[in-house]
């Protein structure tokens, strides 16, 4: 074999073949980019998962995170006031990404059992339409370059124009560090309305008093354990911080099986941005969000009993200095939960005006 012939090994976690050149030094590639890595990691080391699906088995869930991360991306891009030039980009990113997304369904589905008359029936082709664009051969050759691009890189996504950084080191990497941020201020917040002193809390958790400390000075993630622990000596739920502690672990969060699920965890975080914020009175929130909100407002919300528009979620997000776009998603989760369980009510019942108990009149809307 010549010095420059490709030689090809799999990702130890997603499967996807990875091309080495034979006489390069280095060693050679056992995964596919720093995602996959790092995942595998977790699992070696038995980090909590939230619940959070495996990936290893599903190529086109494993994308999908991906075209999640890259469409925040492009949202905080909006948020922002990117120029058309960056927004353009990141958006033909996300279309690049679908294009590998379908590849790896179709792989998915082959592999579990599906015919190409199923194939074909789902993607509205022909039978031989199907077989030529997601054959065996050419899905292998789109997510072999796809690992290419991911390993030159050194991410899991493409790089952003304009700005000579990947998603990962850019928007997407400010985005965890806004989150590890924000996860620690909550988190000095507590100890210090606890009143206990460092040792006391090393003494309940078993954790050394450095380590504590360089947890609140924002030093160090803890693992999910270390989390629960410490909300467990500052009597405060664990939840509120969960999807803080994901976003500060680059983790895409996981999708929810329901509506209450759904409100529960968005509610939480909303209760978490706010201990990140240092707890303000309710009026400071309600001046902060530029009359959008009532300090009876704010109260509720903190209480959990309302799910607001999203104009009054994303105003109050940015009153806690707080990114609107990490929140984004969570609404949108409340929003499509309770569209899907209305049209089932109306399915079922013949009625549109059939009320739900999860929406208080005039509080929830798009």
């Amino acid at each position: 074999m010549s010095q420059d012939t490709p030689a090809y090994g799999k990702c130890r976690h997603c499967g996807i073949h990875i091309p080495h050149v034979e006489g390069r030094p280095g060693r050679k590639q056992e995964y596919c980019g720093t995602e996959c890595r790092s995942r595998a990691q977790r699992e070696r080391d038995g980090a909590v998962d939230l619940g959070r699906p495996r990936t290893n088995q599903s190529l086109g869930r494993f994308i999908a995170e991906d075209l999640q991360a890259l469409s925040h991306a492009l949202l905080t891009a909006e948020y922002e006031g990117a120029d058309l030039s960056v927004l353009m980009h990141r958006a033909g990113l996300i279309t690049k990404e679908v294009d590998y997304y379908v590849s790896a369904a179709v792989r998915d589905a082959k592999a579990g059992g599906v015919s190409w008359a199923g194939v074909a029936k789902a993607a509205g082709v022909s039978i031989p339409t199907a077989r030529s664009r997601w054959g065996e051969a050419e899905v292998e050759r789109r997510l072999t370059r796809r690992a290419r691009e991911r390993a030159a890189t050194g991410t899991h996504s493409a790089p952003v124009a304009g700005r000579g950084e990947t998603a990962g080191d850019g928007s997407e990497g400010r985005a965890r560090e806004r989150a590890h941020s924000m996860l620690a201020d909550a988190l000095s917040h507590l100890h210090a309305r606890s009143g206990l002193s460092i040792r006391v809390i090393a003494e309940r958790t078993d954790l050394s008093p450095s380590y504590i400390s360089r947890i609140l000075k924002g030093e160090r993630v803890p693992a999910w354990e270390v989390i629960e622990m410490l909300a467990s000596v500052f009597r405060c739920k664990a939840s509120d911080l969960a999807v803080l502690w994901e976003l500060a672990q680059g983790m895409v969060p996981p999708a929810v099986p329901s509506l209450e699920a759904a409100t529960a965890r968005l509610h939480a975080t909303l209760r978490g941005l706010y201990l990140a914020a240092g707890s303000p009175e309710s009026d400071k929130v309600a001046e902060l969000s530029g009359g959008l909100l009532s300090a009876q407002q704010v109260q509720a919300l903190l209480r959990g009993e309302e799910v607001p528009t999203w104009e009054t979620t994303g105003a109050y997000v940015k009153a806690l200095r707080a990114s609107p776009a990490d929140v984004r998603p969570l609404w949108e989760a409340v929003a499509y939960a309770f569209m899907h369980r209305m049209d089932a009510t109306q399915w079922e019942s013949g009625s549109v005006d059939r009320p739900s108990p999860f929406r208080r009149p005039g509080s929830f809307s798009g």
